[in-house]
């Protein structure tokens, strides 16, 4: 081979290198984040990862993809879009083959993050006809909840929390329920009186959910559910 043809050779190799990861990380790695906007009054804002854009313009329960990161730390910036002004900011070290959520909740001026690792990589057992439900209270107003996880449309009639005043910011974890149609509700502790009625929300074998409880725009608790990994 020619020295011209030789340069090009190598030429085009460096450029196939660099366009598929640059340093070659991202090839190699298996474990990814997802970052859940869940303040009611954030402003749009942008998500930064070790000061790189990974997702842009975002508003109140709006997700970014689960996204291929190191196993060294990261560094999660949520930045407002109309000043770039850094609102949030959490160093985050992902496990080997794991994935994690992290939810950024709380009122816009005081936000704080709640990391979850999801789906299988908890190593929770699915049995044939079930799939797994946790349920995450991210609502800064509502207080200490008790937890029900029932079949659609079976009410709380005889039912028994999952669950007891679950605080803000703490999680029930990953809970075996048989598919088909669900329903949760969070209550006031030790009692039936509901906060939250999710309605029917539908489940798939082998599938996991999350179930954000998160304040409402304008007062009052809302919900939002992820699928995972």
């Amino acid at each position: 081979m020619g020295r011209p043809a030789l340069v090009a050779a190598l030429c085009l190799g460096l450029i196939f290198v660099v366009g598929c990861g640059g340093s070659g990380s991202s090839s190699s790695t298996t474990q990814e984040l997802r970052v859940v906007v869940a303040s009611a009054n954030a402003p749009r804002v942008d998500v930064l990862i070790n000061g790189a854009a990974v997702a842009t313009s975002l508003t109140y329960r709006n997700t970014t993809t689960y996204i291929p990161v190191d196993t060294k730390a990261q560094n999660v910036q949520i930045q407002t879009v109309s000043n770039s002004n850094t609102i949030f900011q959490q160093t985050v070290t992902v496990p080997p083959s794991a994935d994690q959520t992290l939810i950024v909740t709380g009122p816009a001026a005081h936000l704080q993050g709640i990391l979850l690792t999801d789906g299988s990589t908890t190593s929770t057992t699915v049995t044939t006809g079930a799939g797994n439900v946790r349920v995450v209270n991210a609502s800064s107003n509502m207080g200490a909840a008790d937890v029900y996880i029932v079949n659609a449309g079976a009410g709380l009639g005889g039912a028994t929390p999952v669950a007891k005043s679950l605080a803000f910011a703490q999680v029930f974890g990953y809970e075996s329920v048989s598919i088909g149609n669900y329903q949760v509700f969070l209550t006031a502790p030790g009692t039936t009186s509901v906060y939250l009625n999710s309605g029917p929300l539908a489940l798939t074998q082998s599938q996991y959910q999350t179930v954000i409880a998160l304040d409402q725009i304008g007062g009052g608790v809302s919900y939002l559910v992820l699928t995972d990994q």
